[in-house]
């Protein structure tokens, strides 16, 4: 047998280059909470622990699959999300927490009353529609994503948590909206990265994420964007709040964008690295 100390050391050398030793203990620390059963805390203040074989080889069949560049929270098929356990897989993007920053903003600006329509397009996971439909009990809540491999993990989700929210299969593209019932809020997380930037991406994205999530033409970067806006403008009540998670470098162009639509009070917003990557907007 080893001690936990020995096998940190040896789980962080192997994951040195694809994660530094910082993310790889962050790694290693969430593995023992899900797959081990240990809190962290246990983990943190006993490192002389012994590691028994059964321990270590699930924790080894764990680490071969990240060498390969297999992203964590695929591997073991979760992830959580406002304190929800989002389970996911190839079909649909790996919450981030600049997105769980979103659902924040959003149930801080709501009254916990909130009893309006929400839609949440490009739904992935559901990650945020469950969020905001677990926090606004009275609302009527909808997930709405082009891809039925999505709205196939997002209902599970759904199933699992025991959260009423509605989804649906639409492309936020279509030329004639599925919907003409007034909403207050539309949400998005939609694809905004330009393909031109795939050559700077890591492999566990590149290799494991769905594409359709994640890319736009590099000529367009602001496609779903514009989209969203005018189905927003349409269709939000007078008052009504547009929310979205943005790309960093065209962040105030969309700000722009949204303005030009005739959107009021337009406002960036930074995450909690200083980087403008959410949007709120009021009909």
């Amino acid at each position: 047998m080893v001690t936990l100390k020995e096998y940190t050391d040896y789980w962080c050398h192997t994951l040195d280059n694809l994660y530094g030793e910082r993310e790889a203990k962050n790694i290693l620390l969430l593995a023992c909470e899900d797959v081990l059963n240990w809190t962290r805390s246990e983990v943190l203040a006993n490192q002389s622990l012994q590691l028994s074989d059964e321990h270590k080889d699930e924790l080894q069949a764990i680490l071969e699959r990240l060498i390969q560049g297999e992203p964590y929270q695929y591997i073991v098929g979760f992830t959580y999300f406002c304190d929800l356990r989002i389970e996911v897989s190839p079909s649909v993007l790996i919450p981030r927490p600049e997105t769980e920053e979103l659902a924040a903003w959003i149930r801080h600006d709501l009254p916990p009353d909130f009893s309006g329509r929400i839609e949440d397009w490009c739904t992935g996971s559901g990650c945020i529609a469950l969020a905001l439909k677990d926090f606004y009990k009275h609302a009527e809540v909808y997930g709405i994503d082009v891809s039925k491999d999505a709205i196939f993990r997002a209902q599970k989700n759904a199933e699992k948590l025991n959260i009423d929210v509605k989804f649906e299969i639409h492309s936020a593209l279509a030329d004639e909206y599925a919907y003409e019932e007034k909403l207050d809020v539309l949400v998005s997380n939609p694809p905004y990265i330009p393909v031109h930037e795939k050559e700077n991406m890591n492999r566990n994205v590149l290799e494991y994420e769905p594409e359709l999530a994640l890319f736009v033409p590099s000529d367009e970067a602001q496609l779903f964007y514009l989209a969203l806006g005018e189905q927003a403008k349409k269709r939000l009540r007078k008052g009504g709040f547009l929310y979205f998670e943005l790309h960093e470098e065209y962040a105030h162009e969309t700000k722009k964008e949204m303005e030009k639509l005739g959107f009021k009070n337009v406002e960036v917003r930074n995450d909690m690295q200083g980087k403008p990557r959410m949007l709120k907007a009021v009909k």
